[in-house]
């Protein structure tokens, strides 16, 4: 009963967590920032800076949008000089989207200034309380990845 217990407080507060948390991005000023990026545009642009290059629909499914969403995202990406499309080298027909140079710049601001955002979250922990976090919520989180069904690699 214990475990049923702390699997459903668990629970409440991994929804807590992302209600705050998305509310949290909305207030935030990005665009006061002078290249702030708005909570889609980062998100995209995270994943392609960190993990790319991407083809869309494997960018899609990486961040659980539909296609359309995705692609309408990344165009506006594209037309801001942060990504650009080249050919996908083992399909012709295919292209992948990387991040520019500029892309990468901007994306360093911002994930600077998210980071410090968590700094001064944190800044009453111990530092033994935010590594003991930090790895049992990568342990969640390598525990959720697992179970989901594995997508075709289309990167």
């Amino acid at each position: 009963m214990e475990t049923e217990s702390a699997g459903a407080d668990i629970g409440r507060q991994v929804g807590r967590f992302i209600r705050l948390s998305e509310r949290l991005f909305a207030t935030l000023k990005w665009n006061e920032a002078g290249r702030g990026l708005e909570r889609p545009a980062y998100v995209l642009l995270n994943r392609i800076a960190v993990d790319g290059p991407f083809r869309l629909s494997a960018l899609a499914a990486d961040v659980s949008l539909d296609l359309s969403t995705v692609s309408r995202q990344v165009a506006a990406l594209e037309s801001a000089g942060l990504v650009g499309r080249f050919p996908d080298p083992s399909d012709k027909r295919a292209s992948l989207v990387e991040v520019t140079d500029l892309g990468r710049e901007v994306f360093a601001e911002n994930r600077a200034r998210w980071l410090a955002i968590w700094d001064d979250l944190l800044a009453d922990w111990t530092p033994q309380q935010r590594e003991e976090f930090a790895a049992l919520f990568t342990r969640l989180n390598a525990s959720i990845a697992e179970r989901l069904p594995k997508e075709r690699e289309a990167r």
